[in-house]
C-alpha cells in the first residue's frame, strides 16, 4: 500500500491501512484512554495483520515507552524501525520523531515534534493526549495546559473523541488552578461516559484541592462498583479515596483499601509504586503502625525495577520502600543508578538529592533530610506529578523539622503548603484565618491534624 491509504475518526490520513484496520485503531484509542483491558493485545493483534500500519507500530512504540523502564527502549525502537521503513506522511513521520526523541530521552525534542503535529492537525487525540501526559511528567503544567488550550477551538461535541479531549482540557487546567473549569469539563466529559476514569481523575483533584472532602469520598465511593473493570490506572482511583478517607481521619478502612485496592500484591508499575509508598508514609505520619510486610511488599517491587525506572519521580517511593525494609545496599544501588543518570539528565539528578533525603529521613538523620529537600525546595515540581502527589515532599520537611523540635520552621511549612490551595479571594481569606491557627500549632496532635488540612 502507499501512504494515506485512508483516514481515522476525525479525517487524519492513515499509512498502511484499510478502513477496517483504521475502525480498530480508533477502537483502541478509545480503550486506551477509558484505561480498558487488553489494548495492547489487541494492538499486537493488528500489527500481525496489518504490519505495514505505521502509527499502530507508533502507538506500540508509545505504549512501550508509557511503561517507564528501561528495558522498554529496545523493543520501542524496533517499533520505531518498523515505523521508519514504511512510506508515511509528514504528520506520521513527526510522530515517528517524537518516538525517536522520547527513547533518546530528549525531552524537549519530543514535545516540539508533538507540538509541530497539533499545530497543523489540532485533532491529533493521540498527539495531544501523549504531549499533555508526558508534560505532567516533566513538571511543566503551564505548557500542559497552554497545549489543551490550543487545539481547544478545534474540538466540539460532533467531533469523535470529543470526550478525551474534555477529559485531557480538564485536568491540564485543574492543575493550574482554574479549578470551576476544569470541574465544569471533567463533569461534561463523564455526561458523556460515566466511568471515563481521567475525567474522576481530573475531578477527584478538583475536590482534593478545594477541600472539597465528602464530595470526593462520595464521588469514588460511587465508582468502586466499575474500578476493578479497568486497568492498572484504577488504583490510583483507590489511591485518591484513600486520601480523601486519610483526611477524614478513617485510617482503618485507608489500611484496608491499601490492602484490597491500592497494592493488594507486589507491582513495578510505577503508578502502584508511587500509590504504595506515599499512602504508607502518609499514614505514619499520622502515627498509623502500618507493619513491616506493607513496606516489604513494595520493596520487593522496588528490588526489581528501581534502577530501570526512569519515572524520576518515583526514585524517592523505591528508595522509601527500600530503607523502611532495611535494603541498605538496594538504596545505594539506586542512588548510584541515579547518579550515573544524572550525567546527562537534570530530572535524575534531582531525583538523586530527594531519594537521599528521604534515605536519611527514615534512617534517623531529619537534620540532612530537611537540609536536603529545602535546598531544592522550589525545584521539587521539576519531578512532574500533581500537586496532590507532590505534597508528600512538604509532608516529610514538616516531619523532619517536628522530629527536630523546630517549630518556627514547622508553623512556616504548614503555612507555606497551605497558600498551594489559593485561587480566589474567598480562599485567600480562607488561608489567612488558617494561617493563623497553624501560628498557635505546638504539639506532635496538632501537626498531624494540619497535615490532614483539619485545621477549622
Amino acid at each position: 500500500m502507499s501512504h494515506a491509504d485512508t483516514t481515522d475518526a476525525r479525517g487524519l490520513p492513515l499509512s498502511g491501512a484499510d478502513g477496517a484496520a483504521a475502525e480498530r485503531f480508533e477502537s483502541l484509542i478509545d480503550d486506551l484512554y477509558y484505561y480498558r483491558l487488553g489494548v495492547s493485545d489487541r494492538l499486537g493483534l493488528l500489527l500481525q495483520e496489518c504490519p505495514e500500519f505505521v502509527m499502530a507500530h507508533v502507538l506500540m512504540g508509545y505504549s512501550l515507552m508509557t511503561e517507564g523502564t528501561l528495558d522498554a527502549h529496545p523493543k520501542a525502537r524496533q517499533q520505531l524501525l518498523a515505523a521508519e521503513a514504511l512510506p508515511a506522511t509528514p504528520r506520521e513521520r513527526l510522530h515517528q520523531e517524537a518516538l525517536r526523541a522520547w527513547i533518546a530521552q530528549d525531552f524537549a525534542a519530543r514535545a516540539a515534534a508533538w507540538e509541530q503535529v497539533l499545530v497543523d492537525w489540532p485533532l491529533d487525540l493521540l498527539a495531544l493526549r501523549q504531549h499533555t501526559g508526558t508534560l505532567f511528567w516533566s513538571g511543566d503544567k503551564r505548557h500542559q495546559a497552554e497545549v489543551s488550550a490550543g487545539v481547544a477551538g478545534s474540538w466540539s461535541a460532533g467531533i469523535p473523541g470529543y470526550a478525551h479531549f474534555l477529559s485531557a482540557h480538564a485536568f491540564a487546567l485543574e492543575e493550574v488552578g482554574q479549578y470551576a473549569v476544569a470541574e465544569r469539563f471533567a463533569r461534561a466529559a463523564l455526561a458523556v461516559q460515566p466511568q471515563d476514569l481521567w475525567a474522576l481523575h481530573g475531578l477527584s483533584h478538583v475536590l482534593e484541592m478545594q477541600g472539597r472532602v465528602q464530595e470526593g469520598r462520595e464521588l469514588l465511593e460511587d465508582a468502586a462498583g466499575f474500578l476493578d473493570n479497568y486497568n492498572l490506572f484504577r488504583g490510583h482511583l483507590w489511591w485518591h479515596l484513600s486520601l480523601f478517607k486519610l483526611s477524614l481521619g478513617q485510617f482503618d478502612e485507608v489500611l484496608e483499601l491499601f490492602d484490597r485496592k491500592v497494592y493488594p500484591q507486589s507491582s513495578t508499575f510505577y503508578l502502584d509504586v508511587q500509590n504504595g509508598a506515599s499512602l504508607l508514609a502518609r499514614l505514619e505520619f499520622q502515627g498509623i503502625e502500618v507493619g513491616p510486610q506493607r513496606w516489604e511488599r513494595l520493596a520487593q517491587a522496588s528490588l526489581r525495577n528501581a534502577t530501570q525506572s526512569t519515572v524520576w519521580f518515583t526514585a524517592l517511593h523505591h528508595v522509601m520502600a527500600l530503607t523502611r525494609s532495611g535494603r541498605v545496599s538496594a538504596v545505594q544501588a539506586t542512588l548510584d543508578y541515579l547518579g550515573t543518570a544524572a550525567a546527562h539528565c537534570a530530572q535524575a539528578a534531582l531525583a538523586q538529592q530527594l531519594a537521599r533525603a528521604g534515605a536519611a529521613f527514615y534512617q534517623g538523620l531529619p537534620g540532612e533530610a530537611l537540609a536536603q529537600l529545602l535546598a531544592v525546595r522550589q525545584a521539587h515540581g521539576d519531578l512532574g506529578a500533581s500537586h496532590l502527589q507532590q505534597d508528600l515532599y512538604d509532608q516529610f520537611m514538616v516531619m523532619a523539622a517536628l522530629q527536630l523540635g523546630d517549630w518556627p520552621r514547622v508553623r512556616q511549612l504548614l503555612k507555606a503548603r497551605l497558600s498551594t490551595r489559593i485561587w480566589d479571594a474567598p480562599s485567600w481569606q480562607a488561608f489567612e484565618g488558617q494561617a493563623r491557627r497553624v501560628d498557635s500549632v505546638a504539639d506532635e496532635a496538632a501537626v498531624r491534624a494540619a497535615l490532614r488540612w483539619a485545621l477549622d
